[in-house]
């Protein structure tokens, strides 16, 4: 286990002290721990950072392709048009090796 010898502003260690004896730990489990919770979170923050940028992407793109869509058409309409279309298969204009 490695060590730090670490400064802190007048009246963090006092209160340090306080709330590890509180918590019933000593001053450096209580300092070890608070390090813990604060990489933590920092974590957590790039992670929603992240997962924000690739919704803001996410959204971009989407507003590209509807960019380039033709007027007048909607998803739901294409969406339409795809499910009561008859599937290729019937499609009797076809090649076909049975004759």
């Amino acid at each position: 286990m490695g060590k730090a010898n670490i400064s802190f502003p007048d009246g963090v260690l006092e209160e340090i002290d306080r709330r590890a004896a509180e918590s019933g730990t000593t001053r450096s489990g209580f300092v070890q721990e608070a390090a813990a919770h604060y990489i933590a979170e920092l974590d957590r923050a790039t992670e929603l950072d992240e997962r924000q940028a690739r919704i803001e992407r996410a959204i971009t793109g989407m507003r590209e392709i509807g960019s380039r869509m033709p007027s007048g058409l909607d998803g739901t309409s294409l969406i339409r048009q795809q499910r009561d279309a008859p599937p290729r298969w019937l499609d009797a204009s076809e090649d076909c090796d049975d004759e």
